[in-house]
């Protein structure tokens, strides 16, 4: 088959240029930027695009952007709570409507690859547990079951984002799309998921133990992880995942000079971080914020997921 012009987002505010031509464009569980990055990057990019746009799919919320769109049927937008994942939202009849466009904007992550793939395959998944093995990456902690093969893909994946030139990580989320489209990896491809997947697992060891020797139940209902220094974003998400598994919150704070970064996450639905207004997100139950100044108010943040955890209950 024909494949689009693949571009790999890594987030929301990263967004490209718009495509140059008349060519259509899809866009795949890419979040609307958040706070006024949705006035700088998102509306600019979809006003651009104008009618070019055939297809905008995600799950991330955004409380104030969705609404903006919601009556579009090239928007579908369905808050995580209800889609753990986006392939799922891909149907054959929404691939039908949208046919294959010129250029596909995806996710850099296994969610957005696996939508991607799904919808140039018309609304058919590439294998059997594709649409779980999507939820249970993205949606951790609520039951569903990861296949051997979506972990060994999801591992390789994460260690592409770490580690991964920008051309390599490209080429190589490209083959993996192209080779589950036509269902048919090469042996060159095979090897290098392996090995990626390999190299996943030992970093994802090491995080565990930092989680063990730096984290502790701070305040009620929060299970808190310091660490010295920005940490990549897969140690930051191995991390706050302990954390979920021990408390009904778990956060993760760096510091680095004068500055802090807190996250928090939780697998409790009916706790929504969108309540606490220092922290920012397009999920409601993941969030952050960067705070500057060496007397940085963390605490007060804290106290703030203790007493929701608390609340919840």
């Amino acid at each position: 088959m024909g494949f689009p012009t693949l571009i790999f987002v890594q987030g929301p505010t990263r967004l490209p240029k718009p495509p140059p031509g008349k060519g259509t464009v899809a866009i795949v569980d890419v979040a609307f930027a958040s706070a006024a990055h949705f006035d700088s990057v998102t509306l600019p990019f979809i006003r651009a695009l104008g009618e070019r746009l055939r297809l905008w799919c995600d799950h991330h919320e955004h409380p104030l952007g969705w609404v903006c769109y919601q009556r579009d049927p090239r928007f579908v937008l369905v808050p995580n709570r209800l889609a753990h994942a986006c392939p799922e939202l891909i149907t054959p009849e929404l691939a039908t409507r949208v046919g294959t466009p010129d250029t596909l904007l995806v996710h850099a992550d296994f969610d957005g690859l696996l939508t991607a793939v799904k919808l140039l395959r018309q609304g058919e998944p590439p294998y059997p547990e594709a649409d779980e093995d999507a939820r249970a990456v993205d949606s951790p902690g609520r039951g569903h079951v990861l296949s051997k093969r979506g972990a060994r893909l999801s591992q390789a994946i994460d260690e592409a984002l770490c580690t991964f030139s920008g051309k390599a990580r490209r080429d190589f989320f490209q083959s993996i799309v192209e080779g589950l489209v036509e269902e048919s990896f090469s042996p060159s491809l095979e090897g290098l998921i392996q090995r990626s997947a390999a190299s996943s697992r030992q970093a994802q060891i090491e995080a565990e133990r930092v989680a063990r020797e730096s984290g502790t139940m701070e305040l009620p209902g929060i299970y808190v992880v310091r660490v010295t220094g920005r940490r990549q974003g897969r140690e930051r998400k191995t991390l706050l995942r302990i954390g979920e598994q021990r408390a009904r919150i778990g956060v993760v704070v760096e510091t680095e000079g004068d500055h802090a970064w807190i996250t928090a996450a939780t697998f409790d639905e009916s706790l929504d971080l969108g309540d606490i207004g220092e922290l920012m997100g397009g999920r409601s139950d993941f969030r952050g914020c960067e705070l500057h100044g060496g007397n940085a108010p963390l605490e007060p943040i804290l106290r703030k997921l203790s007493n929701l955890a608390r609340d919840g209950l």
